[in-house]
Parts: structure tokens; C-alpha cells; sequence
């Protein structure tokens, strides 16, 4: 069985449809004894039950806010990212403290469509780490193996979501409320790792908004945050939601400058273009930083990553030449991306 070998991602359809599937065995055997008391049991998803829960929770939130009763409006919000209603593919499990083994994760943080599922299943095939494996829910991510923060999918998921600050969490300040979620994150995700590696690589598309939140639970903890051409991105991501190209560039632009507002000693930075000329060059880096040990043999990996190539010149060469943006702070310059006249110039108005 290849590594991480999980559904691809259908062409032309949302990420959270009904789209082909390829067969799956079924997870991991449970690692220690599984709490029972705190494992989800969820209900059916269906996109009238997701879209009638908002509605009635907006209904609430309005009533609220007309009461001045600010902070209740505000929990209500939180409770529908929380909600079983607003995720199709959420499965979650909880060790006992005692069977937990993770100690430290490393965070890939980069957005849909960039290339994140590549690099983790590099690094996993050739460094010592756990990895999440045969899940069943989108691309093995651990946002959807927990039930500790909200959901990305009630904020509009790819292409959408880092422009909502409730999808931007704030650091735990607390001590002693940070270390008990941390544990109880580290709990939930143990359920579903394979390897024995103290060393957990989780890689969800919102870790780039999040890393001062991680940073509070894992003092420890080590991130990759993880680029790909803007335009590329953007137009990959209209594979599974056909959004405006100004919006998936503003999105793009906005989930990195929060990235880069929150860029620190842990952090390393890492361009799908480098990793597709030297794989294994821009993997030991990573590798070096993030203190992994190469594997003594590695694992095979999944047929669609069996050749790493850059798949950006496809994107590219289909990118509208009419964008501009009035933006005067463009993240993607920061990070080493500038646009040719031939591909649509990011100029001012």
C-alpha cells in the first residue's frame, strides 16, 4: 500500500462533494485504549442541513447583536464552526492519556492547491514521523480528525476562509488551559497516526493562519510555511470552486500576510518551485530545521507522486491577463513571486 494513499481530489467538483472515490482500507488499529465518553458519534451531512443550521444561527446572532449582547452572539458563531452539521468528513476518537505518544508536531502551512500534499508525503516517505493515514476524510488532514476548533467550512473552506479573523485563533494565554489542549488535540489525532515517531506531521490548509495558536498549545512545535505561485494556486483552486480569480488572489495575498506577520524562530519557509527542482535538497533542509532523521529505507509513496514535477506553467499560461489589483502591499512579492506582463501584470489601477 503506497503512503498516504487516500481519494484524489476529483476535477472540476467541490472538495466536499460526492466525486469519485478510490477504495480505502479501512484506519489504523487503535493505538491504546479509546475513551468512549468523548468519541463523536456524527450525523448524517447534508449541504440543506449545513445551510439551514446558518441560517438559524444567523437568525440568533442578529437577535443578539440587537440585544447588545455581543459575546453571546460571538459563542453562538463558534458553536456553528463546531457543529457535526457543518462538516461532511469529520471523524474523531480520543486515547486515554496514558496510550498518548506524540510529543511534538511539525505544521505544514500552505494553502489548498499549493502543493502541501506533495511535500508531506515526501517527507514522510524519506524522515522518521507519524503521519495520519487512511482516515477517510479530505487528504488525511487533521483539521477534521479533532473537535477541539472550529471548521473551515461554514468560513467557505478553499479560497475563502483566511479572510474570516474567527478562522485566525488567537494564542492560548493561559498556561495550564493551553497544556490541557494540547493534550487533548495530541489525544484525538494519536487515534489515527501510523508510524512510531514522537514526531507528528500534520499538514491543514488553515495552519497558515493559525501559527500563534499552535505556537501557545507546542512550544516545541516546528512550522513550514510553504509557497506556491499565487497564480497557480488561485486557478487550481477553481477545480473545486469555481471563485472569482480577484478573490483567490486576495485570498491568497491575505493568508500569507498573516503568515508573514506571524513568521518566527520556528518557522522555515519553503517554495513549491525549489522543491520541484531539488526534492531532496529542499527536503533536507526542512529536515534539518525541523530535527527529522532520515529513514533507513524509505516508504514508497502514492503513483501521483512518483515523479515530482512543476505542474505551475499549465496554470500559468491560463491566468487572465486583465487582472490587476489596487493593492500596494502584494504578499506574494514578498515571497519571491513577480508577474510578467505576458501572465497579467498585478498592477495598480
Amino acid at each position: 500500500m503506497p503512503l498516504c494513499y487516500r481519494p484524489r481530489s476529483p476535477p472540476a467538483t467541490s472538495r466536499w462533494s460526492n466525486g469519485p472515490q478510490t477504495a480505502m482500507r479501512s484506519g489504523p488499529a487503535h493505538r491504546g485504549p479509546i475513551d468512549s465518553e468523548v468519541t463523536m458519534k456524527k450525523p448524517a451531512y447534508s449541504p440543506q442541513a449545513a445551510a439551514a443550521e446558518a441560517q438559524e444561527t444567523a437568525g440568533k446572532i442578529h437577535g443578539l447583536l440587537r440585544e447588545g449582547r455581543f459575546s453571546q452572539a460571538r459563542k453562538a458563531l463558534e458553536h456553528l464552526g463546531k457543529s457535526n452539521l457543518q462538516v461532511k468528513r469529520r471523524r474523531v476518537r480520543t486515547q486515554s492519556a496514558d496510550a498518548v505518544r506524540l510529543k511534538r508536531p511539525v505544521f505544514i502551512c500552505g494553502l489548498h492547491r499549493s502543493g502541501t500534499t506533495l511535500l508531506h508525503d515526501y517527507l514522510c516517505a524519506h524522515y522518521e514521523v507519524s503521519f495520519f493515514q487512511s482516515a477517510k476524510v479530505p487528504e488525511n488532514e487533521g483539521q477534521f480528525l479533532q473537535d477541539v476548533y472550529i471548521a473551515e467550512r461554514p468560513f467557505g473552506g478553499p479560497g475563502a476562509f483566511a479572510f474570516y479573523p474567527q478562522m485566525q485563533f488567537a494564542p492560548l494565554k493561559k498556561p495550564e488551559r493551553a497544556r490541557k489542549t494540547a493534550s487533548r488535540l495530541l489525544a484525538q489525532w494519536g487515534s489515527w497516526v501510523k508510524g512510531e515517531s514522537p514526531v507528528l506531521l500534520e499538514k491543514s490548509p488553515p495552519n497558515i493562519v493559525r501559527i500563534p495558536y499552535f505556537r501557545s498549545l507546542f512550544p516545541n512545535a516546528r512550522f513550514i510555511v510553504w509557497t506556491r505561485d499565487p497564480r497557480a494556486v488561485s486557478l487550481s483552486t477553481r477545480k473545486w470552486h469555481n471563485l472569482p480569480v480577484p478573490q483567490l488572489m486576495a485570498h491568497w495575498n491575505t493568508a500569507y500576510m498573516k503568515a508573514f506577520q506571524d513568521l518566527g524562530e520556528d518557522c522555515i519557509l519553503a517554495r513549491y518551485e525549489d522543491f520541484c527542482e531539488d526534492p531532496s535538497g529542499t527536503a533536507n533542509r526542512i529536515a534539518a530545521f525541523c530535527g527529522l532523521e532520515k529513514r533507513s529505507a524509505p516508504l514508497p509513496m502514492a503513483e501521483r507522486f512518483s515523479a515530482v514535477k512543476n505542474s505551475n506553467a499549465k496554470y500559468i499560461a491560463n491566468f487572465p491577463t486583465t487582472y490587476r489589483t489596487r493593492n500596494l502591499v502584494r504578499a506574494w512579492e514578498y515571497f519571491g513571486y513577480t508577474f510578467s506582463s505576458n501572465h497579467g501584470t498585478a498592477a495598480n489601477d
